[in-house]
């Protein structure tokens, strides 16, 4: 199942509520976190079938600081929206 629209919008505020939550980030620093998990989650609306362990497995390695500096449930967060987002519903 592709990306849509909505669910990067859906994606992107929930990055922007987890960097909100960080307080030890200055202002430049999130800055230029939003820049890249924002040229992230637009390069997913070119792939045809994404899988969440696929995409999840790219932002650790594209976006290591901002998962730096968000607590670990976070992550597991991230995660289960993705992977929400990708299932196929059945009919």
């Amino acid at each position: 199942m592709k990306i849509k629209e909505p669910d990067l919008l859906e994606l992107s505020n929930w990055f922007e509520m987890a960097l909100s939550q960080s307080s030890r980030l200055e202002r430049k620093d999130k800055m230029r976190m939003r820049k890249k998990i924002r040229d992230e989650l637009y390069l997913l609306l070119s792939w045809e079938k994404p899988t969440a362990d696929v995409i999840f497995n790219r932002w650790e390695e594209r976006l290591d600081k901002v998962f730096k500096v968000m607590p670990a449930n976070l992550r597991d967060d991230l995660f289960r929206l993705l992977r929400k987002k990708l299932t196929v519903p059945k009919t």
